[in-house]
């Protein structure tokens, strides 16, 4: 897999995403169909986690379709400087989830269907569908926007759109990783510390 770098500027970012997007459709798709819909109990399946990855871009992308004044409207002005990615990273990791901080509500996966490689095929879809969505919204923003406007996050609070795309990026490696670790495969380091 690639190591993205530590992406700042707009451009970097869609490239970043671009890249992750190929990285992510591919490794689910290299899942055996045996295994993409398998855990152990109280354990996310590698569907559950593709699922609610695609859950969590959803919004992103609909929030960057919408008019960038119904944003400052609904929520407010940013009064902070953007945190670069490792320390969006940092809080993320080292205190959203280190304090029992977990997925709820609208991302919660919920994978219906029969275990087989046509609905694997299905969810690999969805994926790329969303990503899209999100590279397609990414490009009507100008560099400056995404430091001028604030997004919500369940766990992290009001956030820049900058840093809700290193959320995104991070996010979605962060879950790639967890199912490395339930297949037995080495995890994936991608960013540059």
């Amino acid at each position: 897999m690639t190591l993205l770098g530590n992406p700042f500027t707009k451009q970097e970012i869609v490239a970043a995403l671009a890249a992750e997007v190929t990285a992510v459709h591919d490794f689910f798709a290299a899942i055996p169909v045996d295994q993409f819909f398998v855990a152990p109990a109280e354990v996310w399946t590698p569907a559950d986690n593709l699922v609610h990855l695609i859950k969590s871009i959803a919004p992103v992308a609909m929030a960057l379709n919408m008019p960038q004044t119904a944003l400052r409207v609904r929520f407010g002005w940013v009064r902070h400087e953007t945190r670069p990615l490792a320390e969006v990273r940092r809080v993320y990791v080292h205190e959203a989830l280190a304090n029992g901080g977990q997925a709820g509500g609208p991302f919660l996966p919920e994978v219906s269907g029969e275990a087989t490689a046509v609905h694997q095929a299905h969810i690999l879809e969805k994926w790329q569908d969303k990503a899209a969505e999100l590279l397609i919204a990414l490009e009507k923003w100008s560099d400056k926007a995404l430091d001028s406007y604030l997004l919500p996050h369940p766990l992290l609070g009001k956030m820049t759109v900058r840093e809700i795309l290193f959320f995104t990026l991070y996010h979605n490696m962060h879950h790639v990783n967890d199912v490395q670790r339930l297949l037995h495969q080495p995890e994936t380091e991608w960013f540059a510390q």
